[in-house]
């Protein structure tokens, strides 16, 4: 042996540069960073998103509640946790004997009824006064209305008839509307919980109003659970 030489292989400085090795380990090198970038942005999406929920929840819950302690949970007479059967007999007991000559039709037995009475069954003739027979019956109301199964939620919507559908879009300043507003504003005064009443304007009678009762279920996230 040679002093100052290594054995093995060993590459001549005149041999010429291998092009296929460098060319395979370049684009091997492009695409794991083409990956790694698009997970980054996969994972700074779920993030965004996720945190716009959590924003847009937290402003609904404060708007609907109104305060930021733990609602008022009522206790009706029929118990604890009213049934949407329950639900729906208390309905129809409470308004046979509130307005007699209302006309009830249930469109779901157990999750959707409908009223139509005359106007003038809610408020005295011709005037935005709500008579106390109706206070009564919205007090008889919210107790079970304050009272479903966990993941169900009642609601009431009174619809009231404007003749002209121009007025509508946008809404103006009516007769209407303002009684809708009574009717909302006495069902949150007895204590309704939030959510569970509605009131709006249809094209129909100005004589006519519906009230329509319905059981909903709440998606995950409406209850405060996670998905």
């Amino acid at each position: 042996m040679i002093p100052g030489t290594v054995t093995g292989y060993h590459e001549r400085e005149d041999d010429p540069p291998r092009q296929g090795g460098g060319t395979v380990a370049l684009f091997l090198s492009l695409y794991l960073v083409l990956l790694a970038f698009f997970i980054l942005l996969v994972a700074l999406s779920d993030g965004v998103s996720r945190k716009s929920r959590e924003i847009l929840d937290g402003l609904n819950s404060q708007f609907a509640t109104g305060d930021t302690g733990r609602p008022t949970r009522f206790v009706s007479d029929l118990g604890s946790v009213v049934s949407p059967a329950e639900f729906m007999d208390h309905v129809t007991g409470v308004y046979e004997a509130a307005i007699p000559a209302a006309r009830i039709r249930v469109l779901s037995p157990g999750r959707l009824m409908e009223l139509d009475v005359h106007v003038d069954s809610l408020f005295d003739h011709d005037t935005e006064i709500l008579r106390p027979a109706q206070r009564r019956a919205f007090a008889e109301l919210v107790a079970a209305l304050s009272s479903p199964p966990p993941g169900l939620r009642y609601v009431v919507e009174a619809s009231f008839g404007v003749a002209d559908p121009e007025a509508l879009m946008p809404v103006t300043d009516s007769r209407a509307l303002r009684r809708a507003a009574i009717v909302a504003r006495a069902f949150a005064e007895e204590g309704a919980p939030p959510g569970s009443v509605v009131a709006a304007l249809e094209t129909g009678d100005p004589l006519q109003v519906r009230l329509i009762f319905r059981v909903q279920s709440l998606a995950p996230m409406a209850r405060g659970e996670e998905k």
